[in-house]
């Protein structure tokens, strides 16, 4: 009976329209399910890379402004779409991370701001570490950085440009892990 009523229904319709009411409905469910697979912490990526590229210019008011959208970003995660492993990372570092942000953006000085990005770092290390990543992320290492103790950072490109020294010591470090 069903059949019946639905094939009546498309015979007053062109097979133009057919082919267009289900070339939506195709597009329709597959950008939900790229809307439910996407990476919750990506924006917070993006905008630590910013601020990162900020630091390696040793721009402090461009590293504090960077800042404020990475805060913006952190508070933007919604819990509920992170995995298990996600979500237990990020509950445990989450006060950190804003602690970071906060302290970054407050003050133009970009020896203090660095000093923070250490933390933020290895923090957001943690967090991608078990997020499924949409491209690769590199995680980079200066032995210089943090007074000789060595620091590191995350790249979305796997050529050095060191954040801890800008142009005094650009290139300093390694590629010591891909995170994908």
């Amino acid at each position: 009976m069903l059949t019946i009523y639905i094939c009546n229904i498309l015979k007053k319709f062109n097979m133009k329209s057919i082919k267009l009411f289900f070339t939506a409905a195709v597009m329709f469910v597959s950008l939900n399910i790229i809307a439910q697979t996407a990476n919750p912490v990506q924006p917070v990526l993006n905008a630590y890379i910013e601020l990162k590229d900020a630091l390696v210019k040793t721009d402090g008011s461009l590293s504090a402004q960077k800042s404020k959208t990475l805060l913006g970003a952190i508070e933007t995660v919604k819990m509920a779409d992170l995995n298990a492993d996600v979500h237990d990372v990020w509950m445990k570092v989450l006060n950190e991370l804003k602690e970071d942000a906060e302290h970054i953006s407050e003050t133009k000085e970009v020896s203090h701001q660095r000093d923070h990005f250490m933390s933020l770092s290895k923090n957001m290390y943690a967090v991608l570490k078990k997020a499924k990543l949409e491209v690769p992320v590199y995680y980079q290492f200066c032995p210089m950085a943090n007074k000789g103790k060595g620091a590191n950072w995350l790249s979305m490109e796997n050529k050095v440009k060191n954040p801890y020294y800008g142009n005094q010591m650009l290139t300093c470090g390694k590629v010591v892990e891909t995170l994908q």
